[in-house]
């Protein structure tokens, strides 16, 4: 059995887990949007949203660099906003709904 790994098989590899990282920070950064307005104290209030827009921060880079291993041509913009649900590739655990 060959140890050699076709060039392919591994940005395909590196693609899908890009892109299952970046919907993770996609979903949990709305899922912690949601929290804004509801918090005791106004620093807490902007700490969240500041943790909420690290996350979609987070989404545009790893979604770029799923991008550019994939090499289909396609944005970070559309695979995140032009997508089926059926396409997004996130944990579960980040769906939960908040409360």
């Amino acid at each position: 059995m060959s140890a050699t790994v076709s060039s392919t098989a591994v940005s395909s590899a590196v693609a899908e887990f890009a892109l299952r990282m970046g919907d993770n920070c996609l979903i949990l950064g709305h899922r912690n949007s949601e929290w804004c307005g509801h918090a005791p104290a106004l620093e807490e209030d902007i700490a969240l949203a500041n943790i909420a827009l690290d996350l979609i921060g987070q989404t545009q880079l790893w979604l770029g660099l799923g991008c550019e291993a994939e090499g289909k041509g396609r944005t970070a913009d559309e695979i995140a906003f032009l997508r089926d649900v059926s396409g997004y590739r996130n944990l579960l655990l980040v769906e939960q709904p908040n409360g």
